[in-house]
């Protein structure tokens, strides 16, 4: 059942005979109700991969969302006024996720959280040697293109096993490192680590630097 808004002419949500409606990001979108399909039809294997992929970069998009908030903001206004930072982070990492005989893998280097103009921060290996800790040691130059003192740098943190991601609180390009405390229950696993900038100066204030893969390690 569709819920009329305006008059009969104006937006719906819902259900209409063989159309319906629905609102993405504020606007107001109808559409024909999928042809469902029959019941004895089985998928081809290359169909079950593209679902396993996309279910495996939906999960991903998932875990890295608050880092793509930021830093494909821009970048997702920029592929259609209807893309979200989450839609952009599949689009963009489509092809960082293979499927072969049912199974996923994903290349953590390939990865990317963040896309613009502004010169890359050049980070240092991450440093796991204090235990539930990593930090992150990075130069303050601010001698590349479209780059201020204070820019916010920000690291973030993927757990794989559990799909968690954590996002650093910013520091001023001038701090030179990014300290974070994580969690008792990733001691022992596995982390992928990343870092990008946003522009905090007069001139380039929201501009986003591309993301870096700064390295994995093991949580002491």
């Amino acid at each position: 059942m569709a819920k009329l808004k305006g008059n009969l002419f104006g937006s719906f949500q819902g259900k209409i005979g063989l159309t319906y409606g629905r609102m993405v990001h504020g606007v107001n979108l109808g559409a024909n109700m999928p042809v469902g399909r029959s019941k004895s039809y089985k998928p081809t294997s290359a169909e079950l991969d593209r679902q396993i992929r996309f279910k495996t970069l939906a999960q991903l998009a998932s875990a890295f969302q608050g880092a793509a908030a930021i830093g494909l903001k821009v970048k997702a206004k920029q592929i259609g006024p209807l893309v979200s930072p989450f839609d952009a982070f599949i689009n963009i990492n489509n092809e960082a996720v293979s499927v072969r005989g049912g199974e996923s893998e994903v290349d953590y280097g390939s990865i990317t959280l963040s896309e613009g103009k502004m010169g890359a921060v050049a980070f240092g290996n991450a440093s796991f040697a204090e235990p539930n800790r990593v930090s992150v040691n990075f130069t303050t130059s601010a001698d590349e293109p479209f780059t201020d003192a204070q820019d916010k740098v920000y690291v973030c943190v993927y757990q794989p096993d559990t799909n968690q991601c954590l996002l650093s609180a910013p520091v001023a390009r001038t701090e030179g490192t990014v300290d974070m405390r994580l969690p008792v229950s990733w001691t022992g696993m596995t982390v992928h680590v990343y870092g990008f900038a946003l522009g905090n100066g007069r001139d380039n204030m929201g501009v986003n630097s591309d993301s870096s893969y700064i390295g994995t390690g093991n949580i002491g």
